[in-house]
């Protein structure tokens, strides 16, 4: 039986709508249990967690001749062992685990709302502004309780994917440290690495401005405009923000650009790399001019942006070299 099948179960049977076999074995499955069920949930995720499933139950609950002819002790002990069979079950579950045992959310005075995973899954969290953001193992986010009414503004720790809902009144701002991330509407990685003072940011889609506060210097910022496919590497130590291009480009989200042919037969080197600039939102840069006029013939399909390269320059004796948010490639020409 799977949880879901149990949950139905269970919520027929509070509602007097159960089968005499199905109440048979219900009442099995009772006899079954332990008196307590060892897991591993804090006790004040347990307490939450035991505290919204009796008002889901409550809330299941309808006057049925059934169900009033039983003893009332019954039902209690019934429910009480439903509740510890659904704490037991999404402690256990591998993947697919209830969100209230994956998530911790605290709520104090100087933090605010604070929703942290403590379990080796990512966790997706949906604000109240419909943004959604998806955070690895022991990271965690910290909202003001007033979020989305004047501004929406997050601090993380740790590593989070965020999908930001659009809109143009309210910027969503992300502090990882010393690092600042505004955006209208996008999604992008921030990646806080305590252990090595380190903060990276790398845009999915859309675009967003990186930057740090100078001191006294409320009208000037330290920072960078980044789009698809670039990120950059803050050195908390050194102060310096780097751009670079993600490890591995993908292409971005537009149907006339993705399904873009990447077959070419006698080619110039300048149109090929075009096609990549179109499809990855790159910019390519050939050194040497003679270079442009060299002719690929090559199916690039299937293949990472890298690889493609390589293959590229293989066929005309060329290299390429990341720069920044830019490639450059190198050759005597054809």
């Amino acid at each position: 039986m799977t949880q879901q099948e149990f949950n139905e179960l269970s919520k027929r049977y509070l509602e007097g709508k159960t089968t005499e076999d199905e109440e048979r074995f219900l009442e099995q499955w009772l006899q079954q249990q332990p008196s307590s069920y060892p897991t591993n949930l804090a006790e004040n995720q347990r307490n939450t967690l035991e505290k919204r499933l009796w008002q889901r139950i409550h809330g299941h609950i309808r006057p049925s001749a059934r169900l009033l002819q039983m003893p009332w002790t019954w039902v209690s002990v019934a429910a009480a062992c439903l509740v510890m069979g659904f704490i037991w079950w999404n402690a256990n579950e591998p993947t697919n685990s209830n969100t209230a045992l994956q998530a911790i959310t605290t709520q104090t005075e100087n933090k605010g709302i604070e929703v942290k995973n403590t379990t080796t899954h990512e966790q997706e969290v949906r604000l109240e502004d419909g943004t959604i953001v998806r955070l690895k193992q022991n990271s965690s986010i910290v909202y003001d309780k007033t979020f989305n009414q004047t501004k929406r503004t997050v601090y993380l720790k740790g590593q989070a994917f965020f999908k930001v809902k659009r809109n143009v009144t309210k910027p969503f701002v992300v502090h990882a440290g010393e690092l600042t991330t505004e955006v209208l509407g996008t999604s992008f990685w921030v990646s806080h690495h305590e252990k090595s003072n380190t903060i990276e940011v790398s845009v999915t889609t859309g675009k967003v401005s990186v930057y740090t506060e100078k001191p006294n210097q409320k009208a000037e910022k330290n920072g960078v405009i980044l789009t698809p496919n670039q990120k950059v590497l803050y050195d908390v130590t050194s102060k310096n923000i780097v751009p670079g291009i993600v490890d591995n480009p993908v292409p971005i989200v537009a149907p006339e650009v993705v399904n873009l042919p990447l077959v070419f037969k006698e080619t110039s080197l300048e149109d090929v790399l075009h096609s990549l600039s179109l499809r990855y939102g790159l910019e390519f840069v050939i050194a040497n001019p003679n270079a442009k006029d060299c002719h690929i013939t090559a199916d690039l399909n299937g293949l990472s942006m890298f690889t493609q390269l390589e293959l590229i320059c293989k066929s005309i004796d060329a290299t390429y070299e990341k720069r920044g948010t830019v490639v450059f490639i190198y050759g005597d020409g054809c």
